[in-house]
């Protein structure tokens, strides 16, 4: 077993010095090149930006060509009035029927104008839709991206920790042999250097799985560790933005809206139903029969045609009014939701705020700290050399510097994690 975490813990160098550098925008760029969920609203936009259009909301006419020919091969016997009389073993008849039809109509109630409006609506919504979906994988591109950079950082202090421990294993190891100090100082030694190198394999594993839940947000599928940028810019002098000019300003809200406005539209258009419906009908027709038999042998006929339509609802079974009361009630309903969601966002904001400012506050006491931790760790470490200090009293103030850096590292990275918070709820990520 020993031997088998010797061997691993020798890995650790070697899978660290294999690692790919990937800075910060990088990781944005790639994210929003590949990552498959924007794919896919960018395909929902080119639909809707492909069904906005006038013929689809029935603006447009419809024109059909339509032919047909027919042929038929009869064996014909025929006694006529006059006398006379014909025979045809292999009578072929022969008919041509070609025409253009048109249809368009000319008054739906205004549901058309109504249909545009909904169809510019929906495609501006799928535009919304995909620069809400951009802006949560760069906002979660960010915090994973930070936790790649907090585990990198933790795996750093836990090397500080080693060579400490490794330091404090030279000297008991010295006072031992010299009769200066106990066996046992140098046995605490060696069983915390064991320890330190065990909460290396440990970070490592943290580590190599962010890297992967980093590399699934970028579009990838690889296996492969990162090296990230040592320290991520955070801003600690973020500003307070107005609930009312949230309300503006967040996508989500802003797509609850944009469906609240489409449930109305079609509200309306749901009332035309009830209005006259006026239409046109027309064409061109072309007919031409050849016959074997009979009194005509060939006759041709060619021309124009028009019917003007309309169509007044009297009596649907109250489903015209049952319809658009039942669209009212959706658009009343997405309306709440547009409300609710609201609310919600308040509610997101006040609290992602409450932990930035948190956040803020503990960060400034943990570089505080860092301060007091190493300048004790340098007065401790210089008394255990002259004999004055003891060894638990080294082993305390190394445990207490890298628990310093640790905490340092982590109120970094929860700054950086709800100032991206923040920003993503003020749409702020993502540059127009």
């Amino acid at each position: 077993m020993n031997k088998l975490i010797l061997s691993l813990f020798c890995l650790v160098p070697y899978l660290l010095s294999a690692q790919e550098r990937l800075t910060l925008q990088d990781a944005i760029y790639r994210t929003l090149k590949k990552n498959y969920d924007i794919a896919v609203n960018g395909v929902a936009v080119q639909q809707a930006e492909r069904n906005n259009t006038y013929g689809n909301a029935g603006f447009s006419p419809t024109i059909n060509a339509i032919a047909a020919a027919t042929q038929t091969h009869n064996n014909v016997r025929s006694d006529l009035a006059n006398g006379t009389q014909q025979n045809n073993p292999n009578a072929v008849n022969t008919s041509i029927n070609p025409a253009l039809a048109v249809s368009w109509t000319l008054f739906d109630g205004g549901r058309m104008f109504i249909i545009k409006k909904q169809l510019n609506e929906l495609e501006a919504l799928t535009k919304l839709q995909l620069r809400s979906q951009m802006q949560t994988m760069v906002s979660r591109t960010i915090q994973v991206y930070a936790q790649v950079a907090l585990q990198q950082k933790q795996l750093a202090a836990v090397d500080t920790a080693l060579h400490l421990a490794r330091t404090r294993i030279v000297l008991t190891e010295t006072k031992y042999k010299t009769g200066a100090g106990a066996k046992v100082d140098y046995l605490q030694a060696m069983v915390d250097y064991n320890a330190r190198r065990a909460d290396s394999l440990s970070y490592l594993s943290t580590f190599a799985s962010a890297c992967d839940s980093l590399s699934v947000l970028m579009g990838e599928n690889t296996d492969v560790l990162y090296h990230v940028d040592d320290s991520l810019p955070v801003n600690t002098l973020l500003a307070r933005t107005n609930p009312e000019a949230l309300r503006d300003i967040n996508l989500s809200l802003a797509t609850f809206r944009h469906n609240a406005h489409i449930s109305k539209l079609n509200a309306d258009a749901a009332k035309t139903y009830a209005l006259p419906t006026v239409w046109v009908n027309g064409g061109l027709t072309y007919s031409r029969n050849t016959s074997a038999t009979g009194f005509a042998l060939f006759s041709r006929t060619y021309g124009g045609n028009g019917t003007l339509n309309v169509s007044i609802p009297v009596f649907q079974g109250g489903n015209i009014r049952r319809q658009a009361n039942v669209a009212s009630l959706q658009a009343m309903r997405d309306e709440l939701l547009y409300e609710k969601q609201n609310t919600i966002i308040g509610r997101q904001y006040r609290t992602t705020w409450r932990n930035y400012s948190l956040a803020v506050a503990a960060h400034k006491l943990a570089v505080e700290d860092l301060k007091f931790a190493r300048e004790n760790l340098d007065v401790q470490l210089a008394r255990f050399r002259i004999g004055v200090g003891t060894t638990l009293e080294s082993r305390e103030a190394e445990n207490s510097f890298v628990q310093s850096l640790i905490r340092l590292y982590t109120a970094e990275f929860n700054v950086k994690v709800n100032e991206t918070q923040v920003l993503e709820l003020e749409n702020k990520l993502l540059s127009e």
